[in-house]
C-alpha cells in the first residue's frame, strides 16, 4: 500500500474548526496518508498575522492532541524569511524522492496561483488537491487553468500511482468559520465558543491573544 504525504498549509491564525474538518475529510478519504496541517512562519501574501508564529503553532498542536491521524509540521515556523510553499515543497520532496506529496488548499487559493512564487514548480514537487465547497467557483487566470485542464484525474488511486504533477477536485463540507470573525469576536469582548476547540479558546484567553486587534483584511 503506497502511503502519500499530503500537506494542508495556512496560516490558523487561530485554527478552527472549519481548518479542521477540511483537514479531517480529505484524510479520510485520501485512506493510507501521513496527513500533516503547515502553519505558516512569515505569510508571504499577508502583510502580517495577529498571533505570533510560536503562538499560531501551538494552538495548532493542542488542536491536533487528540487526533493521531492528523499531524503537526512546523518547518516553516523553524525556516527564517518568507514561507513559500515550493521551499516546504522542495524541503519534503528532498525527504522522500518517491513518495506521492499532496498540497491540498481551498478553491480560493487555488484562483490565486498565480500569484504564488514559483507557481509552475509546484506540479513538479506535488499533486494538488483543491478542497471546494458547494456554490465556489474556480475562477483561474489562462496560465493556471490549462495547466490544471491537462493534469486532472477523478480519482484519489490516480494521485497514489505517481509522485507528483496531477490535479484532483474534492468536494469537502461547508462551515461557515473564518479566522477573522473570531478574532473580530474576541476584539469585541464576545466569545466564539463552539467555533473552535476549547483547548485553543483557553490557550488565546491565557495568553491574551486577538483583544486588541480589530482583524480587518
Amino acid at each position: 500500500m503506497t502511503v502519500a504525504t499530503a500537506i494542508f498549509g495556512g496560516t490558523f491564525d487561530p485554527v478552527h474548526y472549519g481548518h479542521l474538518r477540511a483537514a479531517a475529510e480529505v484524510a479520510e478519504a485520501l485512506g493510507q496518508v501521513d496527513f500533516r496541517l503547515v502553519p505558516a512562519g512569515t505569510p508571504p501574501h499577508r502583510d502580517t498575522t495577529m498571533a505570533l508564529a510560536r503562538h499560531r503553532l501551538a494552538m495548532l498542536e493542542l488542536a491536533l492532541t487528540p487526533w493521531p491521524d492528523l499531524a503537526v509540521d512546523d518547518r516553516e515556523v523553524r525556516r527564517r524569511g518568507p514561507s513559500y510553499m515550493v521551499d516546504t515543497l522542495r524541503s519534503l520532496r528532498a525527504e522522500n524522492a518517491e513518495r506521492p506529496l499532496i498540497l491540498c488548499l481551498g478553491q480560493d487559493a487555488a484562483n490565486q496561483l498565480e500569484a504564488w512564487y514559483h507557481w509552475g514548480e509546484l506540479f513538479e514537487l506535488a499533486h494538488l488537491l483543491i478542497m471546494t465547497r458547494p456554490r465556489s467557483r474556480p475562477r483561474y487566470p489562462a496560465m493556471v487553468a490549462e495547466q490544471i485542464h491537462k493534469r486532472r484525474v477523478r480519482t484519489n488511486s490516480a494521485l497514489m500511482s505517481a509522485p507528483a504533477g496531477l490535479v484532483r477536485q474534492m468536494e469537502i463540507t461547508r462551515l461557515a468559520i473564518s479566522s477573522t470573525d473570531i478574532r473580530r469576536q474576541l476584539a469585541r469582548g464576545r466569545n466564539p465558543r463552539f467555533l473552535l476547540p476549547e483547548s485553543v479558546l483557553a490557550y488565546i484567553h491565557k495568553h491574551g491573544l486577538y483583544r486588541d486587534h480589530q482583524a480587518d483584511e
